[in-house]
């Protein structure tokens, strides 16, 4: 089976399974009388209208950073406060002579 006689028995059997719907059938739809218990409602849908105006405290700005770069501050605000409280830590330690050599005042 070539792929041309592949292609029109696809669209035969597609053209023989829609011959007899509804849709190219209009006497199918002669007979129709719809529900009368679902009528469909006229009615205006409500709309809440405010007796008071009160003016809005916020002001919208436009940010000059990005989220990620203030995310990205925040995370190196946070471990650069951890690394000087341990510097700090490991200064006294020294002092008091607890600790004979410390790496992270070697290195700096």
């Amino acid at each position: 089976m070539t792929e041309d006689t592949g292609l029109f028995c696809k669209v035969r059997g597609t053209a023989e399974f829609l011959k007899g719907l509804p849709s190219h059938n209009q006497n199918n739809f002669s007979r129709f009388q719809p529900d009368s218990s679902c009528k469909s409602t006229s009615k205006k849908t409500s709309v809440y209208l405010p007796t008071k105006d009160n003016p809005s405290e916020q002001i919208i700005i436009t940010e000059k950073s990005t989220i990620l770069l203030r995310y990205l501050q925040q995370q190196f605000e946070k471990r650069y406060i951890l690394m000087k409280r341990r510097t700090i830590q490991k200064e006294k330690m020294i002092k008091q002579g607890q600790v004979d050599w410390c790496p992270i005042l070697a290195k700096g």
